[in-house]
């Protein structure tokens, strides 16, 4: 928003000055911290999934309406009824953080309000955050592309973080996710249409569903090895886990056994773009 300088009043420039703090702090912090203030709880009496708050700046929305909730189709499908609730965080003082429950309508008329991508799982809302919800705006340009996959060199070995709820578990009483790495398991990447889906060798379970996979590191960028740029990149989210049964026959009968490999499936950020465009 612009102001004619012969119109700002004594009383604006306390505003202002929060305003200018914001986004100073926004541009000081990492991106784990950011995508932890970020990531909510997508939860239900019978099931629980994570998804993350992203910001579409249009000029035909209102402000708070242009945050886009991203998680897995299949956590919405999991849900039954109408209403899921998303747990937000407000800042009380320094270091003390307070849950914000709000009750979001996923279904009407039995009809879903959601976005699902036609072929992968992934979802997307637009949502309007509680008042004084703890959300930094992080936009939607940093969803990797494939062109930005090649740019910054994005190989199997990269170590990328995670963050999620499993099994309902949060880091604290302020509802914060719980963050895991582990390195890209998985050969090749792009093209991402192809692909599709990429592993990352990290522990995940129920719960972790829709939380966000992505790059934070320093990047040689010329000859000298302090000539490094900071790369901030979403590269997925986390779609499924992988398992490998057994079946071992005894006497009378027969029992299954199911061993979790401690890989993640994770969806391209390529296909959330393709989502968040074909919202309404």
């Amino acid at each position: 928003m612009w102001f004619a300088m012969h119109r700002l009043s004594l009383a604006a420039i306390p505003w202002i000055t929060l305003l200018l703090a914001g986004s100073l702090r926004a541009e000081q912090e990492d991106l784990n911290t950011q995508l932890m203030r970020a990531t909510v709880k997508v939860s239900h009496d019978k099931t629980t999934g994570t998804g993350f708050v992203l910001y579409r700046p249009a000029s035909h929305q209102t402000e708070r309406s242009r945050f886009i909730l991203v998680t897995a189709g299949h956590v919405f499908e999991n849900i039954p009824g109408n209403e899921a609730t998303l747990f937000f965080r407000k800042k009380e003082r320094e270091g003390e953080y307070k849950k914000l429950p709000l009750k979001i309508v996923i279904r009407k008329d039995g009809k879903p309000q959601w976005t699902k991508h036609p072929s992968e799982d992934v979802a997307a809302l637009v949502v309007v955050p509680p008042d004084h919800a703890d959300l930094p705006k992080l936009p939607v340009d940093l969803l990797a592309t494939d062109r930005a996959l090649k740019k910054h060199r994005v190989h199997p070995g990269d170590v990328l973080a995670s963050l999620g709820y499993p099994h309902r578990v949060e880091a604290n009483g302020g509802g914060f996710p719980i963050l895991r790495n582990g390195p890209l398991a998985s050969f090749p990447l792009v093209p991402t249409k192809v692909s599709k889906t990429f592993l990352l060798s990290t522990h995940t379970f129920e719960g972790d569903s829709g939380g966000p996979v992505y790059l934070a590191s320093a990047r040689r960028s010329g000859a000298e090895e302090e000539d490094r740029d900071e790369v901030r990149l979403i590269v997925g989210l986390v779609t499924r886990q992988m398992f490998l049964d057994e079946e071992m026959k005894m006497i009378y009968g027969t029992t299954k056994l199911r061993h979790r490999l401690s890989l993640a499936v994770v969806v391209h950020a390529s296909f959330i773009r393709e989502t968040i465009q074909r919202l309404p």
